[in-house]
């Protein structure tokens, strides 16, 4: 396979990966806003949302990087410009990392400190979630003053922090992708310690509760392994890139991993949260049950001429 052909087969999939991010993205948000008063105000609905907002934030990174690989004018960018939008994807991809790491703290304070009632709060959620878009801005800041870190790709055709500079690519996924995963594997650790303690301490367990706890398991297993397919191969890269040159397919398919792994937690968000679900649905039975009723009008109109 050639080059040409090879970079239109994984922009076409970075395009149907990022529509589906957004499509559910937009989707889910507009649902828990339209019934935030009503029925979706809740801790975990508002981590939701910033998690959505994160993967709609990189979605747009995504069609900046897919316009630059395509754009005719791509050679006579400046590297300023070409360092602008790799600061956007990469603060991008920390954004959605840190979300995750403020889920498993949230999650933290509801199982584990959960008589510390003032870190239940919206308050502290809120502060949370701006920590999270703050810890973005930060390090990319941080990563677009090293030399070389931001730059055009060519293998890739993006502009992004190239795993072809060890030093700068190494430090950077470990503070946007090693750190947090490491943290967020701890966290996770301590609560299913937590409830498997009090599981085996209870006299009154139920097998209600043993559904509920095997499904925290299972929630917990599906987003680690969704943040661990993001990062992983772009970390991998980065490691061979250090003792060997790196194939040059293996840039744009390390970069289609985090596109992979943004779609399925756009997808993990939505099947796991059962309350979005369930308004999801009813949503769709009223929309269904309107159109019934608009074409019995309509025919009942028809008839009457």
């Amino acid at each position: 396979m050639d080059r040409e052909s090879f970079f239109i087969i994984t922009s076409t999939i970075f395009i149907i990966l990022t529509l589906i991010t957004i499509i559910f993205s937009l989707t889910v948000i507009i649902i828990i806003i339209y019934n935030w008063k009503s029925q979706s105000r809740s801790i975990n609905n508002l981590l939701t949302c910033n998690s959505y907002a994160t993967l709609l934030y990189h979605s747009i990174a995504t069609i900046i990087e897919i316009s630059i690989s395509f754009s005719p004018r791509t050679r006579c960018m400046t590297a300023t410009f070409c360092k602008i939008f790799a600061f956007i994807y990469f603060s991008s991809c920390i954004a959605i990392t840190y979300s995750y790491l403020i889920q498993a703290i949230s999650r933290y304070f509801i199982t584990i400190c959960y008589k510390h009632r003032n870190l239940l709060t919206f308050r502290i959620n809120w502060m949370l979630i701006i920590i999270n878009w703050t810890i973005s801005g930060i390090i990319a800041i941080i990563m677009f003053n090293i030399p070389f870190a931001f730059q055009y790709e060519s293998e890739s055709r993006m502009c992004l922090l190239t795993s072809k500079v060890f030093s700068s690519s190494f430090i950077g996924m470990m503070i946007a992708f090693c750190i947090p995963f490491i943290l967020i594997v701890l966290l996770y650790a301590l609560i299913l310690q937590h409830i498997t303690r009090n599981q085996t301490n209870s006299n009154t367990f139920t097998e209600l509760r043993l559904k509920r706890n095997l499904k925290v398991f299972q929630n917990i297993l599906i987003y680690i392994s969704i943040l661990a397919i993001g990062g992983t191969p772009f970390f991998i890269s980065v490691i061979i890139n250090l003792l060997n040159k790196l194939p040059w397919p293996f840039y744009s398919l390390s970069i289609l991993f985090i596109s992979l792994s943004g779609t399925l937690e756009s997808l993990a968000l939505f099947f796991t949260n059962i309350q979005v679900k369930r308004l999801f649905y009813d949503m769709m039975i009223h929309y269904q049950r309107k159109e019934d009723t608009n074409i019995r009008v309509t025919e009942n109109n028809q008839l009457i001429r």
